[in-house]
Protein backbone atom coordinates (compact mmCIF):
# COMPACT_ATOMS: atom_id res chain seq x y z
CA UNK A 1 0.00 0.00 0.00
CA UNK A 2 2.57 2.34 0.84
CA UNK A 3 3.36 4.65 3.76
CA UNK A 4 0.29 7.69 3.91
CA UNK A 5 1.34 10.70 5.37
CA UNK A 6 -0.90 13.52 7.19
CA UNK A 7 -0.19 17.47 6.83
CA UNK A 8 -0.02 18.78 10.40
CA UNK A 9 0.09 22.74 11.18
CA UNK A 10 -0.25 23.17 14.47
CA UNK A 11 -0.09 26.17 17.44
CA UNK A 12 1.21 24.08 20.44
CA UNK A 13 0.13 27.25 23.08
CA UNK A 14 -3.32 27.48 22.41
CA UNK A 15 -3.31 23.73 21.26
CA UNK A 16 -5.14 24.52 17.90
CA UNK A 17 -4.15 22.53 14.70
CA UNK A 18 -4.95 21.63 11.07
CA UNK A 19 -4.65 18.30 9.97
CA UNK A 20 -5.13 16.91 6.44
CA UNK A 21 -4.77 13.59 5.12
CA UNK A 22 -1.69 13.82 2.37
CA UNK A 23 -2.05 10.67 0.94
CA UNK A 24 1.23 8.94 -0.43
CA UNK A 25 3.89 11.08 -0.38
CA UNK A 26 5.46 11.20 -3.81
CA UNK A 27 1.69 12.04 -4.87
CA UNK A 28 0.71 14.97 -2.60
CA UNK A 29 3.67 16.80 -1.87
CA UNK A 30 3.55 19.69 -5.08
CA UNK A 31 3.13 23.31 -5.41
CA UNK A 32 -0.31 22.34 -6.73
CA UNK A 33 -1.29 20.09 -4.04
CA UNK A 34 -4.55 21.70 -2.16
CA UNK A 35 -2.97 20.22 0.94
CA UNK A 36 0.15 22.42 0.46
CA UNK A 37 -1.62 25.35 -0.17
CA UNK A 38 -3.18 25.10 3.29
CA UNK A 39 -0.19 24.88 4.86
CA UNK A 40 1.37 27.99 2.97
CA UNK A 41 -1.87 29.81 3.73
CA UNK A 42 -1.72 29.16 7.41
CA UNK A 43 2.32 29.85 7.42
CA UNK A 44 1.35 33.36 5.67
CA UNK A 45 -1.02 33.95 8.81
CA UNK A 46 1.12 33.77 11.61
CA UNK A 47 3.71 31.05 12.88
CA UNK A 48 2.75 27.52 13.20
CA UNK A 49 4.83 24.12 13.35
CA UNK A 50 4.53 21.63 11.05
CA UNK A 51 4.68 18.05 10.74
CA UNK A 52 4.19 16.08 7.51
CA UNK A 53 3.84 13.00 9.84
CA UNK A 54 4.32 9.58 8.52
CA UNK A 55 1.78 6.32 9.34
CA UNK A 56 4.70 4.24 9.63
CA UNK A 57 6.11 6.49 12.54
CA UNK A 58 3.81 4.24 14.62
CA UNK A 59 6.12 0.66 13.33
CA UNK A 60 9.00 -0.38 14.60
CA UNK A 61 9.70 1.96 17.88
CA UNK A 62 10.28 4.71 15.68
CA UNK A 63 8.43 6.98 18.15
CA UNK A 64 11.27 6.43 20.34
CA UNK A 65 13.80 8.56 18.25
CA UNK A 66 11.16 11.46 18.77
CA UNK A 67 12.32 13.73 22.10
CA UNK A 68 10.82 17.02 21.66
CA UNK A 69 7.70 17.86 23.66
CA UNK A 70 6.90 19.86 20.54
CA UNK A 71 7.34 17.09 18.44
CA UNK A 72 5.30 14.36 19.91
CA UNK A 73 2.68 16.87 20.28
CA UNK A 74 2.58 16.75 16.42
CA UNK A 75 2.47 13.46 16.77
CA UNK A 76 -0.48 13.45 18.83
CA UNK A 77 -2.18 15.83 16.06
CA UNK A 78 -2.59 12.65 13.49
CA UNK A 79 -2.66 9.44 15.92
CA UNK A 80 -4.09 8.43 19.47
CA UNK A 81 -3.20 5.80 21.54
CA UNK A 82 -5.75 3.48 20.71
CA UNK A 83 -3.86 3.34 16.87
CA UNK A 84 -0.47 3.06 18.26
CA UNK A 85 -1.37 0.14 20.70
CA UNK A 86 -2.35 -2.23 17.70
CA UNK A 87 0.17 -1.56 15.89
CA UNK A 88 2.67 -2.29 18.88
CA UNK A 89 2.41 -5.49 20.82
CA UNK A 90 3.35 -5.37 24.86
CA UNK A 91 3.15 -1.73 24.45
CA UNK A 92 3.28 -1.10 28.09
CA UNK A 93 6.59 -3.10 28.43
CA UNK A 94 8.35 -0.56 25.97
CA UNK A 95 10.87 1.60 27.05
CA UNK A 96 8.91 4.90 25.00
CA UNK A 97 5.55 3.54 26.46
CA UNK A 98 5.43 6.68 28.38
CA UNK A 99 5.58 8.84 24.79
CA UNK A 100 3.10 6.74 23.89
CA UNK A 101 1.14 7.73 26.65
CA UNK A 102 1.88 11.38 26.13
CA UNK A 103 0.83 11.18 22.39
CA UNK A 104 -3.01 9.34 23.67
CA UNK A 105 -3.61 12.01 26.43
CA UNK A 106 -3.02 15.24 23.81
CA UNK A 107 -4.94 13.79 21.19
CA UNK A 108 -7.96 14.33 23.08
CA UNK A 109 -7.15 17.92 23.78
CA UNK A 110 -6.73 20.09 19.77
CA UNK A 111 -9.03 22.30 18.31
CA UNK A 112 -9.43 21.49 15.20
CA UNK A 113 -10.05 23.67 12.07
CA UNK A 114 -10.34 23.56 8.20
CA UNK A 115 -8.90 26.11 6.73
CA UNK A 116 -9.32 24.71 2.49
CA UNK A 117 -11.87 27.26 1.22
CA UNK A 118 -9.59 30.45 2.59
CA UNK A 119 -7.03 29.00 1.48
CA UNK A 120 -7.81 28.25 -2.54
CA UNK A 121 -9.13 31.79 -2.21
CA UNK A 122 -6.49 33.29 -1.31
CA UNK A 123 -4.07 31.89 -3.80
CA UNK A 124 -6.88 32.15 -6.73
CA UNK A 125 -6.67 28.95 -7.33
CA UNK A 126 -8.65 28.41 -10.10
CA UNK A 127 -6.63 30.31 -12.34
CA UNK A 128 -3.06 29.88 -10.50
CA UNK A 129 -3.44 26.44 -9.53
CA UNK A 130 -0.18 27.13 -7.33
CA UNK A 131 0.73 28.46 -3.84
CA UNK A 132 2.81 31.60 -3.98
CA UNK A 133 6.77 31.57 -3.75
CA UNK A 134 7.51 35.36 -2.69
CA UNK A 135 9.17 36.23 0.68
CA UNK A 136 10.92 33.86 2.68
CA UNK A 137 10.13 30.23 4.71
CA UNK A 138 11.74 31.09 7.94
CA UNK A 139 12.52 28.64 11.46
CA UNK A 140 11.89 30.63 14.16
CA UNK A 141 13.41 26.81 16.30
CA UNK A 142 16.86 26.95 14.35
CA UNK A 143 16.86 30.54 12.93
CA UNK A 144 17.61 29.69 9.43
CA UNK A 145 15.52 31.18 6.07
CA UNK A 146 15.23 29.97 2.40
CA UNK A 147 14.19 32.80 0.37
CA UNK A 148 11.21 30.81 -2.13
CA UNK A 149 11.77 32.76 -5.33
CA UNK A 150 15.23 31.63 -4.62
CA UNK A 151 13.74 28.01 -4.17
CA UNK A 152 11.39 27.67 -6.98
CA UNK A 153 13.61 28.71 -9.56
CA UNK A 154 16.18 26.14 -8.59
CA UNK A 155 13.54 23.42 -7.88
CA UNK A 156 10.98 24.16 -11.12
CA UNK A 157 9.78 21.16 -12.95
CA UNK A 158 8.09 20.12 -15.66
CA UNK A 159 5.92 16.80 -16.04
CA UNK A 160 5.47 15.13 -19.40
CA UNK A 161 2.44 17.54 -20.17
CA UNK A 162 4.44 20.86 -20.31
CA UNK A 163 3.15 21.99 -17.04
CA UNK A 164 5.77 23.68 -14.07
CA UNK A 165 5.47 22.85 -11.06
CA UNK A 166 8.12 21.96 -8.32
CA UNK A 167 8.09 19.74 -5.27
CA UNK A 168 7.19 21.90 -2.47
CA UNK A 169 9.88 22.63 0.29
CA UNK A 170 7.45 22.22 3.27
CA UNK A 171 6.72 18.63 3.00
CA UNK A 172 9.99 17.52 2.27
CA UNK A 173 11.26 20.02 4.95
CA UNK A 174 8.87 18.33 7.95
CA UNK A 175 8.32 14.93 6.98
CA UNK A 176 8.88 11.96 9.44
CA UNK A 177 10.72 10.13 7.64
CA UNK A 178 10.77 7.75 4.30
CA UNK A 179 8.88 10.16 1.98
CA UNK A 180 11.41 12.37 0.08
CA UNK A 181 13.33 9.37 -0.54
CA UNK A 182 9.40 7.60 -2.68
CA UNK A 183 9.44 11.52 -4.61
CA UNK A 184 13.02 11.47 -5.35
CA UNK A 185 13.32 7.79 -6.14
CA UNK A 186 14.27 7.84 -9.76
CA UNK A 187 17.35 9.93 -8.81
CA UNK A 188 17.81 13.89 -8.54
CA UNK A 189 19.11 17.00 -9.90
CA UNK A 190 22.70 17.69 -8.37
CA UNK A 191 21.95 20.96 -7.15
CA UNK A 192 19.54 19.16 -4.79
CA UNK A 193 20.15 19.64 -1.33
CA UNK A 194 18.37 16.35 0.23
CA UNK A 195 20.41 16.32 3.21
CA UNK A 196 17.72 18.82 4.32
CA UNK A 197 14.90 16.27 4.49
CA UNK A 198 12.89 16.24 7.61
CA UNK A 199 15.25 18.03 9.53
CA UNK A 200 12.54 20.98 10.55
CA UNK A 201 9.93 18.12 11.50
CA UNK A 202 8.24 20.03 14.28
CA UNK A 203 10.03 22.95 14.24
CA UNK A 204 7.96 26.84 14.30
CA UNK A 205 7.73 27.92 10.60
CA UNK A 206 6.32 31.42 9.15
CA UNK A 207 6.53 32.56 5.78
CA UNK A 208 7.43 36.52 5.90
CA UNK A 209 8.30 39.44 3.44
CA UNK A 210 11.31 40.02 5.41
CA UNK A 211 13.48 37.66 7.56
CA UNK A 212 15.06 38.57 11.24
CA UNK A 213 18.46 40.10 10.36
CA UNK A 214 19.94 37.35 12.88
CA UNK A 215 18.40 34.42 10.40
CA UNK A 216 21.00 32.05 8.47
CA UNK A 217 19.53 32.55 4.90
CA UNK A 218 20.27 28.92 3.57
CA UNK A 219 20.49 27.22 0.21
CA UNK A 220 17.28 24.62 -0.89
CA UNK A 221 16.93 22.83 -3.00
CA UNK A 222 14.55 19.32 -4.18
CA UNK A 223 14.14 18.07 -7.74
CA UNK A 224 13.65 14.61 -9.41
CA UNK A 225 16.18 14.19 -12.23
CA UNK A 226 13.60 13.95 -14.96
CA UNK A 227 10.94 16.54 -14.25
CA UNK A 228 14.18 19.22 -14.01
CA UNK A 229 15.67 17.52 -17.29
CA UNK A 230 12.43 18.37 -19.10
CA UNK A 231 12.53 21.83 -17.36
CA UNK A 232 16.20 22.43 -18.67
CA UNK A 233 15.55 20.66 -21.66
CA UNK A 234 12.91 23.73 -23.01
CA UNK A 235 14.73 26.10 -21.33
CA UNK A 236 18.67 26.11 -22.19
CA UNK A 237 18.50 23.15 -24.61
CA UNK A 238 21.91 20.78 -25.75
CA UNK A 239 25.34 21.90 -26.31
CA UNK A 240 27.29 21.03 -29.24
CA UNK A 241 27.50 16.97 -28.24
CA UNK A 242 23.86 17.24 -27.27
CA UNK A 243 24.79 17.31 -23.50
CA UNK A 244 21.55 19.02 -21.36
CA UNK A 245 22.37 22.40 -20.04
CA UNK A 246 21.40 23.39 -16.72
CA UNK A 247 21.75 27.61 -17.26
CA UNK A 248 21.75 30.22 -19.92
CA UNK A 249 25.90 30.08 -19.35
CA UNK A 250 26.85 26.39 -20.80
CA UNK A 251 27.02 24.53 -17.55
CA UNK A 252 25.97 21.10 -18.32
CA UNK A 253 22.93 19.33 -16.53
CA UNK A 254 24.43 17.39 -13.86
CA UNK A 255 22.35 14.09 -11.67
CA UNK A 256 23.12 11.68 -8.95
CA UNK A 257 21.44 8.36 -8.39
CA UNK A 258 20.20 7.90 -4.52
CA UNK A 259 21.11 4.20 -3.67
CA UNK A 260 18.96 2.07 -1.27
CA UNK A 261 20.49 3.95 1.48
CA UNK A 262 19.63 6.82 -0.04
CA UNK A 263 23.57 7.97 -0.65
CA UNK A 264 24.57 9.38 -3.23
CA UNK A 265 26.21 7.10 -6.28
CA UNK A 266 26.92 7.43 -10.52
CA UNK A 267 27.09 11.33 -10.99
CA UNK A 268 26.00 11.47 -14.70
CA UNK A 269 25.33 13.69 -17.57
CA UNK A 270 22.23 13.72 -19.63
CA UNK A 271 22.11 13.50 -23.47
CA UNK A 272 19.07 14.30 -25.66
CA UNK A 273 17.73 12.69 -28.26
CA UNK A 274 14.86 13.72 -30.50
CA UNK A 275 13.22 11.31 -32.17
CA UNK A 276 10.01 10.78 -34.31
CA UNK A 277 8.14 9.01 -31.53
CA UNK A 278 9.43 11.98 -28.71
CA UNK A 279 12.54 13.14 -26.39
CA UNK A 280 14.41 10.14 -25.43
CA UNK A 281 16.91 11.59 -21.99
CA UNK A 282 19.91 9.04 -21.25
CA UNK A 283 22.17 9.47 -18.03
CA UNK A 284 26.11 9.37 -19.21
CA UNK A 285 28.33 8.74 -16.34
CA UNK A 286 31.11 11.57 -15.72
CA UNK A 287 34.26 10.61 -16.44
CA UNK A 288 36.09 13.55 -15.02
CA UNK A 289 36.93 12.20 -11.65
CA UNK A 290 37.39 15.42 -9.47
CA UNK A 291 33.94 16.70 -11.02
CA UNK A 292 32.32 12.78 -10.05
CA UNK A 293 34.03 13.22 -6.62
CA UNK A 294 32.13 16.69 -5.58
CA UNK A 295 28.73 15.51 -7.16
CA UNK A 296 28.85 12.75 -5.15
CA UNK A 297 30.14 14.32 -1.77
CA UNK A 298 27.23 17.06 -1.66
CA UNK A 299 25.52 15.02 0.49
CA UNK A 300 23.08 12.03 1.60
CA UNK A 301 19.37 12.19 1.83
CA UNK A 302 18.19 12.11 5.69
CA UNK A 303 14.88 10.00 6.04
CA UNK A 304 15.21 10.11 9.78
CA UNK A 305 13.22 12.45 11.84
CA UNK A 306 15.28 14.72 13.88
CA UNK A 307 12.53 15.88 16.31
Amino acid sequence: MGQIFHACIYDTDDMTCCVMDADKFHANCFSFSGTVAAAHYMLRQKAYRVMWGGGYVVLDDAIARFSRKEALLGLSVYMDYEHIERNNKNLQEKDWYDKAKFIGDNNKLWKRMNVWDEALKYFDWEKTNSVKYNGYLVNHTQKLAVSLSDYYSKSMIQNKRREFMAIDLVPVLTETGGGTSMALFDGISADSTEELSATWCGDLLQIVDVPPEDYALINCCFADVWGRARFCYNLYGVDEDNYLLKNSNGNRFETAVLNFRDMRELPSYITVEVTEGGINYTQVPIEDKVLAQKVLEQGKLNTCSTA
